[in-house]
């Protein structure tokens, strides 16, 4: 009987400290990775077709699709049809400060969106390079078809 109120009172001093709120969200969003709100990219209802590492260059990037470019890349189809939307993002790798010897996104470096519509009976491919944190649009077309045929050729990852 003795020991009941040192165990009431050391449950209660474990209680009192498992309440306290240790989590600091700052430091564990990578912030420098976002996208500006001003992009509007949530909305436009993309899904992931597939992620890359370029360790020459020391970045990583991931396709997006609207749904009829994932269910194209997924069929391997590559006859271009009106409608497909693929969104390349592309960061700088750093450090993961809370897992040793892992890299993830930093600096946002580039999002190049490529759209597909129709114009008669002909499909028509438009190209878009935005750049840097504030993603200003690159209008330089010199590498444009190359980066067309690049995005277009990315296979999708296996999805279960």
């Amino acid at each position: 009987m003795k020991n009941i109120p040192s165990i009431i009172f050391a449950t209660f001093c474990l209680w009192i400290s498992a309440c306290t709120n240790t989590y600091d969200a700052p430091d564990n969003i990578n912030t420098k990775a976002s996208l500006p709100d001003s992009f509007k990219f949530s909305p436009a209802g993309l899904k992931v077709i597939n992620s890359s590492i370029n360790k020459i260059h020391g970045t990583m990037a991931t396709l997006y699709g609207n749904p009829l470019a994932l269910k194209k890349a997924i069929a391997f189809n590559s006859e271009k049809v009106a409608g497909e939307v693929f969104t390349l993002v592309t960061w700088k790798q750093q450090p993961d400060a809370h897992w040793f010897g892992a890299n993830i996104p930093g600096d946002l470096q580039s999002v190049e969106v490529v759209k597909t519509t129709s114009y008669g009976d002909a499909v028509t491919i438009s190209y878009q390079r935005y750049e840097g944190k504030n993603l200003t649009l690159n209008t330089d077309t010199v590498r444009q078809g190359e980066r067309i045929k690049f995005i277009f050729d990315e296979k999708p990852s296996v999805m279960p």
